[in-house]
């Protein structure tokens, strides 16, 4: 699948596929993100997509909200959708997270705070 650079590192598709959950027809979307040393996603939310944040390798914060917790690496926090969210890199190696999203939508994301607002110009 493909990978899209970003300002904080880039993501890689590792899966998108049509799925049935519950009474809920729609995209499952499975990408790995690799954030770079000490760089962050921007803080933001989903209207309706759900996420499943999974830390493969290395040491990153999540702010969920406004609370801020240390993500070990193996575990997994579930992000609703509505919940501000937003992932730091707090090593000097890259960090791999797979991030699990029903229903996935690629344009479903309102930034709250953006570190990356001038990078990105028109970029969604």
């Amino acid at each position: 699948m493909g990978k899209i650079e970003k300002p904080w590192g880039y993501e890689e598709q590792v899966l998108m596929t049509q799925v049935d959950v519950g009474d809920q027809v729609g995209m499952l979307g499975i990408r790995r993100l690799v954030l770079n040393a000490d760089e962050m996603t921007s803080y933001s939310h989903h209207q309706s997509q759900a996420d499943i944040i999974y830390l493969e390798k290395g040491n990153i914060v999540l702010r969920h909200e406004e609370d801020m917790k240390e993500l070990e690496q193996g575990n997994a926090k579930v992000v609703r959708s509505e919940e501000n969210h937003q992932l730091q890199n707090i090593d000097d190696q890259v960090a791999e997270v797979l991030e699990i999203s029903f229903p996935y939508k690629p344009g479903d994301i309102t930034r709250v705070e953006d570190p990356y607002s001038e990078k990105r110009g028109d970029e969604e």
